[in-house]
């Protein structure tokens, strides 16, 4: 048996903690779950000097409270009034759903691909939907309108909320679909959805059938889920709706030849379709 001094003990232990104190855990990379997120509310009118015609924004923020992407600004040139989205977003409305100021107060609904301005998946975590409205000038420091916030989890988890009424935000539903979760592919036979000619190499025709007046979202990405541009973003009527797509993102700039996809919201569910562009 080997006898052991103290100071001999002593310096092992010195050492062993040394060593220890060099080992730098391995962090584990955040997951990124793909999926889809769609919010409807219906805002209410809160009696204020220019109701019922409002100015509206819904926008996305991370669990830290950072700003992650707008998703619809009704406001035009009015967007000023917004305090709480302009405080959040500093006025950008990068691939947000635009428009003027609304009439009336009636049901929004958006739809979000889990997705940063630059058309990156966000890390899995918790999320927030905020909707705010104003009918009032909050010109010079004046308060802000009705606000408020929906909380969620982005992971491989469904998510379907029916959030209860506030007083001026009801019937608010909101629904997280992960990749791969409740998708169905066979978009031709449902909607009699086309494209043509595909591959192409200077357009391709969309066109499909829908039964009833939905809102529908299709949107083009690459083989590594970047999303590069957004095609179709809004209500749509009853029947068959065309249009086409000239193989540009929203820059103008011509995809190079491959294979894409377009990924396609319809009735709360994913729908994934090819295309090939060609030289």
């Amino acid at each position: 048996m080997k006898i052991f001094n103290l100071k001999t003990t002593s310096l092992f232990v010195s050492l062993f903690l040394f060593l220890l104190a060099g080992i730098q855990p391995i962090k584990a990379e955040a997951a990124s779950t793909d999926g889809i997120v769609s919010f409807t509310v219906l805002t209410v009118s809160n009696g204020a000097s220019y109701s019922p015609k409002n100015v509206l924004a819904i926008w996305v923020k991370d669990a830290q409270g950072n700003f992650v992407i707008s998703r619809k600004v009704m406001a035009a040139s009015r967007k000023q009034h917004l305090i709480k989205w302009n405080a959040s977003s500093g006025n950008n409305s990068i691939s947000a759903i635009t428009g003027a100021t609304l009439s009336n107060h009636t049901t929004q609904t958006i739809s979000w691909d889990c997705r940063d301005l630059s058309g990156n998946i966000v890390p899995d975590g918790t999320y927030q939907m905020w909707v705010e409205y104003t009918s009032r000038n909050s010109n010079s420091g004046g308060a802000a309108g009705p606000s408020t916030s929906v909380t969620f989890t982005k992971s491989t988890d469904v998510v379907a909320m029916n959030v209860p009424d506030e007083t001026y935000f009801k019937n608010m539903v909101l629904n997280y679909t992960p990749l791969n979760v409740g998708i169905n592919d066979d978009l031709e036979q449902l909607l009699q959805f086309k494209t043509f000619p595909n591959p192409f190499s200077d357009k391709i025709n969309v066109s499909f059938d829908l039964p009833k007046q939905q809102f529908v979202n299709i949107s083009v990405y690459d083989q590594n889920g970047k999303r590069l541009s957004e095609l179709v973003n809004e209500d749509l009527p009853q029947g068959i709706n065309a249009f086409y797509w000239d193989g540009t993102v929203e820059n103008g700039t011509k995809l190079n030849a491959g294979l894409y996809f377009l990924r396609v919201v319809y009735d709360k569910k994913l729908f994934v379709h090819k295309v090939l562009i060609t030289q």
